[in-house]
């Protein structure tokens, strides 16, 4: 099976459909090797819509049928978003000033990694004969 675009949950529904029949099985022996109750894959796969897709069928269901998701994409529906925008409330306080991030490690090589920032490296340090 190669990858699919599904827009919608009727273009979900009729993936799964597809899915059942390529693998040439039943609702029934979806719904038992899926560990759903009796009728459950009927319902969520009826034309009227009976029963949606929750949290714990779907992903059961995807993976009885070998189906896996590969990527999840979230678009912004313009017309939908201008109405949200008009009735949620403005923030009232001001947002908060970026923290500034400034590093106070001093950079140190390899050897200096088990001295004190205080204290020069022994190799470094002049023994006098």
């Amino acid at each position: 099976m190669r990858p699919v675009v599904v827009e919608t949950e009727a273009e979900l529904r009729a993936l799964i459909r597809d899915r059942i029949a390529e693998l040439g099985t039943t609702y029934s022996e979806v719904d038992r090797y899926a560990g759903l109750a009796d009728f459950a894959v009927a319902k969520l796969l009826a034309p009227s819509k009976i029963r949606g897709f929750g949290n714990k069928s779907l992903p059961l269901l995807l993976q009885a049928l070998a189906l896996g998701i590969a990527r999840v994409e979230f678009i912004e529906d313009r017309a939908k978003a201008a109405k949200v925008r008009k009735r949620l409330a403005p923030r009232r306080r001001k947002a908060l000033r970026p923290v500034s991030r400034e590093c106070i490690a001093k950079s140190c090589k390899q050897d200096d990694l088990f001295c004190s920032n205080t204290e020069e490296p022994s190799w470094r340090r002049r023994t006098s004969d």
